[in-house]
Parts: C-alpha cells; sequence; structure tokens
C-alpha cells in the first residue's frame, strides 16, 4: 500500500510519535512568526493590563507601605495600614491570573488556526491567524475555564481534608493519626485524578475552533476523542512537555549569561558612579525578559501544536478525516486508516 499523502506537515494518515513531533517543530519552523505574533501580542497586552493595576495598586497604598515594611523596632504594624496594602496586592494576584489566562486562551485559539492551514499545507499570514482566533477565543476561553475548574474541584477535597486536620489538630494539640494518614493518602490520589482530567478536556481548545464549538460541547467532544487513547495521550504530550521544556532552558541560558557578561564591565569600572550601574542592570533585565519571552514562548507553543496533531490523528483514526483532508488538500482520496497504529 502506498504511504498517505503529505501536503502538509503531517501525513493524512494515522500518525505515529515521529509523525507528531516532526509535524509539531515542522509547523513551528514554517508558521512562527505568525505563532509568535499572538503570542507576543496576547502576553503583551496582558503584561501592559497587570503593569498598570500594579502601578495604580501602589500609587493607592503608598502611605502604608513604609509603616508595613519597615514599622518601628519591636513593634508590628498597624492593621490600618496592614489591611489596605493585603487589598491591593489580592487584586493584583487576580488581575494577573486572569489576566495569564486571557492570554493562554488567546495563543491556544492561535494554534489550531495555525494547524488548520499547516496540516495541508497551505501559507497563512497574521491576519487569517488572528481573525480566527479571536472569533474562537470567548469558546476557547470558556473551555480553559471549565477545564481549570474541573481539576480544581478535586483540589477542593484536599484543601477541605487539610482545614479540618488543622483544626482537629488546634483542639487536640496534634491530629489523630488515622486523620494524619487519610489526608496524605487524598493528596497521593488527587494528583492523579487532576491529570486524568486534565489530558481528558486537553482536545477541547481545538475543538472549540477546528469544529465551532461551544466550551460544554468542546470539553465533550475532547472527552470522546481521548477516550481509548488516554495512556498515548499523555504519554505523547509528557514528552512533549519534557523537549520544549529542555529545549526553552538551554534558549534562556544564552540571553541570561550574555546579559552577565556585558554587564560585568560596566559593573567593574564603574566605581562609585550610579550611572553605569543602572546601565548594567537595565541590559541584565532586558535581555533576561527577552530569553523568558522566547523560552516561554516555546514551551507554551510546542506542546499546544502536538496537541492539535494528536486531536487530528484521533479524528482520522476514528472518524477518516484523512478523506476530507484530502479533498480540501486536492490530493488523491485516502484510504481508511488501520486499526491499532501507534
Amino acid at each position: 500500500m502506498p504511504p498517505p499523502p503529505k501536503p502538509g506537515v503531517i501525513p493524512l494518515g494515522p500518525l505515529s510519535l515521529g509523525d507528531i513531533l516532526g509535524g509539531a517543530f515542522t509547523a513551528l519552523g514554517r508558521y512562527w512568526k505568525q505563532l509568535f505574533g499572538m503570542a507576543l501580542v496576547a502576553y503583551g497586552a496582558a503584561a501592559v493590563v497587570v503593569g498598570a493595576t500594579l502601578a495604580i495598586a501602589l500609587a493607592s497604598v503608598r502611605p502604608h507601605l513604609d509603616p508595613v515594611f519597615n514599622p518601628p523596632y519591636g513593634e508590628d504594624p498597624a492593621g490600618a495600614d496592614v489591611r489596605p496594602v493585603v487589598i491591593a496586592g489580592v487584586v493584583v494576584l487576580v488581575v494577573a491570573v486572569a489576566m495569564g489566562l486571557v492570554a493562554m486562551a488567546l495563543v491556544y485559539a492561535a494554534v489550531p488556526a495555525v494547524l488548520q492551514d499547516a496540516v495541508l499545507g497551505r501559507r497563512t499570514g497574521f491576519d487569517p491567524v488572528w481573525r480566527k482566533a479571536w472569533s474562537r477565543f470567548p469558546a476557547v476561553l470558556g473551555a480553559l475555564a471549565l477545564q481549570w475548574l474541573a481539576v480544581l474541584a478535586t483540589m477542593a477535597l484536599f484543601v477541605v481534608l487539610m482545614v479540618v486536620t488543622v483544626v482537629s489538630g488546634s483542639r487536640h494539640h496534634e491530629p489523630p493519626a488515622g486523620l494524619m494518614v487519610l489526608f496524605v493518602l487524598l493528596f497521593l490520589a488527587l494528583i492523579p485524578v487532576g491529570l486524568w482530567l486534565w489530558v481528558r478536556y486537553g482536545f477541547a481548545p481545538a475543538a472549540a475552533v477546528l469544529e465551532n464549538q461551544r466550551p460544554l460541547e468542546a470539553l465533550r467532544r475532547s472527552a470522546r476523542l481521548v477516550n481509548g487513547a488516554w495512556w498515548r495521550t499523555f504519554g505523547i504530550l509528557l514528552l512533549v512537555g519534557m523537549i520544549s521544556s529542555v529545549i526553552g532552558y538551554f534558549v534562556q541560558l544564552p540571553f541570561t549569561y550574555g546579559g552577565m557578561l556585558a554587564a560585568m564591565p560596566l559593573l567593574i569600572s564603574s566605581g562609585d558612579t550610579v550611572g553605569p550601574k543602572v546601565t548594567a542592570v537595565v541590559i541584565v533585565a532586558v535581555l533576561y525578559l527577552v530569553g523568558m519571552v522566547v523560552s516561554q514562548f516555546l514551551t507554551t507553543t510546542l506542546p499546544q501544536l502536538a496537541t492539535g496533531l494528536l486531536y487530528v490523528d484521533q479524528r482520522i483514526r476514528r472518524e477518516n478525516l484523512a478523506s476530507s483532508l484530502a479533498d480540501a488538500a486536492g490530493v488523491p482520496p485516502v484510504a481508511p486508516p488501520a486499526v491499532g497504529a501507534w
């Protein structure tokens, strides 16, 4: 039997581990401008919002900062000073988490939008990717929020038991041994449950973008596609995550140490002059941030590309999607996939 056609980054047949890894790296290499542009817009906007929130928060509690962080020797900060600082910190934290989720949802929506053309071997630009991702952004954001809630719901059990343990310990000076054992066992049991839920709903962003599914329907669609292939999906995503983390680490190293090496002559020759020291700090900070942005882009985008290709693979295996893709790409028809190909 002849090999399946390959109009784009993957062959139009059941995908092996090599096909998925090669397809993810090829898509990243061909469409990095579109993907990096989307990530830059998403995380850049999030950084601006969080920075503005932090500036407003600091300005609003400035009179309370010195009494809280530099109280008179031997005295505790007054509650009237601590309370506004804590509230401001909580507000900044909530805004940062919310904007992080929003930025992540936009990037997660952009990856399937790129893969839609990458699988067919089509060229695309930033504008089409932006329009597609932005149109499906609310659905992807909703799906991600529900996915996080499903995982966090399991963690809530752990928190409840922890509170019970602390309360029991405060009454009896130390919690009962049986409750402590149950506490540890539940914690160990919740880790695989959280992983299981995360993988089970991992295809939801792709379903929301490529099938125009609503958030809840996207989660259900993901669960159906992952059913029977959980371990394979988990293993491949774990491997891709490890690879992307290692690549991201080594990508960031030159920026980190390059900044230190560039700043060292300024620090050595500055003496008591403040200007060169400030310049050195700015150089280190800028290069470190650039390296962090590039590293974060790789560690976020590469696993999502692999997730999107796994989604396509499951549809090829279960629904003979390859025939529809071949028609769209204008290549010869594809035979139904062989059952059991890994």
